[in-house]
């Protein structure tokens, strides 16, 4: 079965190049809208509270030993030197204008730049991509090169001038600064493309790129601590999921609450994280991975129940922009979290009915490889850590495009129904987790 031709949904006489255009120029009025009406004032997320303080300390050229990634820092303390509410988040906009970009070339190169703008101004219109847009969180950024990443890497699987495979590795050795969990796509995504496209040369030159990008901030991570580190809290993150008392569905639980009155409920993760604080941070988060290790070897059973929960978790619609509201504004809990549900179960929905019941010249195709991988890397190290909603920002618009491209082939399939009958069980176990 081949492609089957498709009008674009186009308005007429525009191209593909201008609705993006609109589509950006509308969700950054809504963000402007958001932005001036209820969000310059708002306090930051207590991740981006340390993001903001990290990049303080990086502008007054501070000595210390990085626990978060370096990344969002760097670009606050570029953009926002002040630290300032308004110029934060006016340099978080930027990042979606990334994104907008990104998106587009991706949907270009898989050749669905004409259908594809409506997904992109449905997930725009969503409250947690306006919510991404102005926090200073990790999200956005790692989204939006994720794309700019993944629309070189299928044009390098081809003949692609050296401006895309820098691309490639500049977009990559970012993502990895951004989380450095998201490293071996600098690594996989140019080597499927050199086993296709035979470029070998100028794909290890990709990968080197980003390598050197890495080792870049290593080189000034050691001269401001003395140690060859990207950051030190993956340890503790991979414990924080992977211990006894770890809850076996809410695997972020620590991650989320640690500081807080509730972790007294646990006086065994509390000893645990006394005895260990006063570690130096770089054997700190050495001593809390080997915890985590040695926890999983002795009990592997709980590890699989836990990463198949953490697997059907990742993929739950978002609360973080609703739950963020409760406090605040209350009378938006409900709206916020019923369009949030609405827009990502509608698009993911379309996206796994069509890449389901696509046929197996789907599956032939490199580009579908290339981006599947991708979302499967980025995506395995919360399924082994801790999982949440939230976390799975920077995948949904390379599945909405996968979606998209399978849609093309026009073929419906019980299949499609089988997954989509499994995307809606996830929902119903997510909504039933959160009510208990």
């Amino acid at each position: 079965m081949g492609l089957v031709e498709r009008k674009t949904y186009l308005p007429a006489g525009w191209t593909a190049a201008r609705a993006y255009l609109v589509v950006f120029a509308l969700t950054l009025v809504e963000r402007l809208t958001v932005l001036a009406v209820a969000w310059w004032r708002r306090d930051f997320p207590s991740d981006g509270q340390d993001y903001v303080a990290m990049a303080q300390a990086l502008r007054a050229g501070a000595h210390f030993t990085p626990y978060w990634p370096p990344g969002l820092p760097v670009y606050l303390a570029g953009l926002a030197p002040g630290g300032g509410h308004v110029a934060v988040r006016l340099a978080m906009l930027g990042l979606w204008a990334l994104f907008c970009w990104g998106f587009y070339r991706l949907a270009k190169a898989l050749q669905v730049e004409g259908w594809a703008w409506i997904g992109l101004l449905l997930f725009g219109l969503s409250p947690v991509a306006v919510q991404m847009s102005l926090d200073p969180l990790t999200e956005m950024p790692v989204g939006a090169l994720l794309l700019v990443g993944l629309s070189a890497g299928v044009v390098c699987l081809g003949r692609a001038s050296a401006w895309e495979y820098g691309l490639m590795g500049g977009a990559f050795g970012l993502m990895a600064l951004v989380r450095p969990s998201a490293l071996p796509l600098a690594l996989v995504v140019p080597l499927l493309c050199a086993v296709r496209s035979r470029r070998w040369v100028m794909n290890v030159g990709a990968a080197a790129l980003a390598l050197a990008l890495v080792g870049g901030w290593m080189v000034e991570a050691h001269r401001m601590c003395g140690a060859w580190v990207i950051n030190t809290a993956n340890g503790k993150n991979l414990w924080y999921g992977n211990n006894a008392d770890t809850p076996n569905y809410r695997t972020w639980y620590f991650g989320s609450h640690h500081g807080s009155a509730e972790i007294e409920r646990y006086p065994e993760f509390g000893a645990v994280t006394n005895r260990l604080s006063g570690l130096p941070a770089v054997e700190q988060n050495a001593a809390y991975q080997k915890l985590a290790v040695e926890y999983v070897e002795s009990h592997p059973g709980r590890f699989v129940v836990r990463t198949a929960n953490r697997v059907r978790c990742y993929f739950g619609f978002d609360t973080f922009t609703a739950i963020a509201l409760r406090e605040t504004a209350r009378r938006w809990f409900w709206p916020v979290l019923g369009v949030e549900a609405l827009i990502y179960c509608g698009l993911m929905g379309f996206a796994f009915f069509w890449i389901a019941s696509a046929p197996k010249e789907f599956w032939r195709s490199w580009e579908v490889w290339l981006v599947g991988c991708a979302v499967v890397l980025y995506a395995a190290p919360y399924w082994v850590s801790m999982s949440h909603p939230t976390y799975h920002f920077p995948v949904v618009a390379p599945i909405l495009l996968m979606g998209v491209l399978a849609w093309k082939w026009g073929r419906r399939s019980m299949a499609g129904w089988i997954a989509v009958g499994i995307f809606l069980a996830v929902q119903v176990e997510w909504v039933l987790q959160m009510a208990g």
